[in-house]
């Protein structure tokens, strides 16, 4: 058992790829109207920040006017369809509860992570939080994890496990020198080289092994 999990964000413990589907094909239709990628295209846009995937996306277009209207379109996509994975709630809230130590680091900017938090119910679990905009380097550098180790005080790596759902996750990880868990419901996948130490099947199950 760990003495800290931290859980990647998006696609580990909410599910917003019908969100992030929805608002890009409106973006897409509204200002490159002929362009129509895959959906598993859209998919890989969970986990870098949503600022570098505009400029790949919308490379021709005003940078700040896009990034206004991926706020405004995804808001009502928020609001309807981003939700929490089945039995992550009532995980995190046993952790909480048992004392286990549990914390998130994630790509979005904070203002999109309250508005998460606040959507889907978990404001109260008041969730040490490390966003976008309050580390030097991004994922997959290690800087967040590195900021919970201090927050938690802990100093032995071995004692702590980073928890995601695609490749970037596992790089995190790997740069910040702890273990790393697989989510296997995602639509992100990892290289075939990576090591993972803890798959998790569901959310349900996972509090069975650990609480």
């Amino acid at each position: 058992m760990y003495k800290l999990y931290i859980f990647d964000l998006d696609g580990t413990l909410l599910d917003s790829d019908r969100m992030l589907l929805e608002t890009f094909r409106e973006l897409y239709k509204d200002f490159r109207p002929n362009y129509f990628p895959s959906d598993e295209h859209i998919y890989s846009f969970s986990g870098p920040q949503i600022t570098e995937t505009l400029r790949k996306e919308f490379p021709d277009l005003d940078q700040k006017f896009m990034l206004e209207k991926y706020r405004e379109y995804s808001t009502k996509n928020y609001d309807k369809y981003v939700t929490l994975y089945p039995g992550a709630y009532e995980l995190l809230k046993n952790m909480k509860n048992k004392g286990i130590n549990f914390a998130i680091v994630t790509n979005k900017h904070r203002y999109a992570t309250n508005y998460s938090y606040k959507i889907c119910g978990v404001e109260d679990l008041d969730i040490f939080t490390v966003c976008a905009d309050e580390v030097k380097h991004l994922k997959p550098r290690g800087d967040g994890i590195l900021q919970c180790l201090v927050h938690f005080g802990i100093t032995d790596k071995h004692e702590v496990i980073y928890i995601g759902d695609g490749q970037i996750d596992y790089e995190t990880a790997q740069n910040a020198g702890v273990d790393f868990g697989y989510v296997t419901w995602s639509k992100r996948k990892v290289n075939k080289e990576a090591k993972i130490d803890l798959t998790i099947d569901s959310y349900p199950s996972f509090a069975g092994e650990i609480l």
